[in-house]
């Protein structure tokens, strides 16, 4: 919406008594509007608040809203663009500090509810831009991570907050070609290449509760819940030496079955081993997309994981059936660096050579993939096989 004529506003400002310009101050840089937006007062509210601090009758504040909005109009230009961008395949998302009254208008004042594929309105999330929630609960909705998302705004700080959660930006000038100041962004941001976590997303079990019974009754052996020992053995001050290669694989395996009594190496190595029962070879649809997305020729293919082993890649192929599948396998313990660390995003997209809007990374905890979006990474958070799988073919990665 753009104000092409604000003679209503300036006609009521002689009326009042008010300086140019302030009439737009008390409606809408007001406390009373802030509040609007952040859904804590309703449009009616917000409007009688409005009439209390002008001194207007109630049949005044009628007529003051019609003229304040009568020079407003709908810029048809951008709804043609809009209708272009989502034939060719983009979503299209409308993210707005407004009150609750933005959704009825959309609807029927202007009929273009259905131009966005989402749409998130300040008043309804209670979180008003810059702040970092509002962007993720767009790109929430539109079913994609913070940086496949461009976002288009006329307020620098807004741009400069949605570029904070590693969204890219524009920033809006009255007049400017939205189209040729999209193009540019839109054809950088071409998927070249898959990077995959190892842990709980290849090697997801088949049967999550079949896994949680073995692991509890693992447990159980040493006194300890099932929890409780895989904290042990992946949350432990040990794991998160041996993961950055300050300490080999034996010396973590003893300080994690040391203490329960258990030391024998070969058998502390068994122990560790017999724990990830289930998870000794790749869920089959897991598999089955990554020669998917090898046999296709379109993507460069990449592991990054927090490990303990210092060659990866050779073990991938070794223990696992997965040689010649991968163009590269960043191991945190062989580079000494570990997620959510940005520096090892940007170590495994300089191996590949591309920059961060030219790939996509699967993790399967929030905490790595929110840095990883920080930098412009796309992420996708794995759930379940299936989930990556749909995820990946509405991205037409896979198809």
């Amino acid at each position: 919406m753009r104000t092409l004529d604000p003679a209503g506003r300036r006609a009521w400002e002689s009326r009042l008594g008010l300086d140019p310009g302030a009439l737009e101050l008390i409606i809408h840089q007001s406390d009373l509007w802030i509040e609007a937006q952040q859904g804590v007062r309703t449009p009616e509210s917000y409007w009688e608040g409005v009439r209390e601090r002008l001194g207007l009758s109630p049949a005044d504040l009628i007529q003051l809203r019609r003229d304040y909005f009568s020079g407003d109009v709908l810029d048809r230009d951008l709804i043609t663009l809009i209708e272009s961008l989502r034939a060719q395949g983009y979503k299209v998302g409308l993210l707005s500090n407004d009150s609750l009254y933005l959704e009825e208008k959309l609807r029927v004042s202007l009929g273009i509810t259905d131009c966005f594929d989402a749409v998130v309105i300040s008043a309804q999330i209670g979180v008003m831009k810059p702040e970092a929630q509002s962007y993720r609960a767009i790109a929430h909705k539109l079913g994609l991570s913070l940086p496949e998302c461009v976002f288009i705004d006329d307020n620098t700080a807004n741009v400069d907050g949605a570029r904070g959660v590693g969204m890219k930006a524009i920033l809006y000038r009255a007049g400017m070609d939205v189209s040729a100041a999209l193009a540019p962004v839109l054809e950088q941001d071409r998927t070249r290449a898959v990077i995959f976590d190892y842990g709980n997303v290849l090697d997801i079990p088949t049967d999550w509760e079949t896994w949680r019974i073995h692991r509890d009754a693992f447990g159980a052996r040493f006194g300890m819940t099932g929890d409780d020992m895989g904290v042990r053995i992946y949350q432990s001050e040990a794991w998160a030496m041996v993961k950055v290669g300050v300490i080999s694989f034996q010396v973590y395996l003893e300080q994690v079955f040391g203490p329960l009594g258990i030391t024998d190496p070969q058998t502390q190595e068994a122990l560790f081993w017999e724990y990830h029962q289930d998870r000794l070879t790749i869920h089959p649809i897991m598999l089955k997309i990554l020669h998917q997305l090898k046999e296709s020729g379109r993507y460069k293919l990449s592991i990054l994981s927090n490990a303990w082993q210092q060659n990866m890649a050779e073990w991938l192929a070794q223990e696992r059936g997965l040689g010649g599948i991968f163009d590269d396998v960043v191991s945190s313990a062989e580079v000494g660096i570990a997620k959510p660390d940005r520096e090892i995003y940007h170590l495994a997209l300089q191996r590949l050579g591309l920059r961060p809007g030219e790939a996509i990374f699967i993790d399967d905890l929030s905490r790595n993939t929110v840095e990883a979006e920080a930098i412009g990474l796309p992420c996708i958070v794995c759930e379940s096989p299936e989930q990556v799988q749909n995820e990946l073919q509405a991205r037409g990665i896979l198809p």
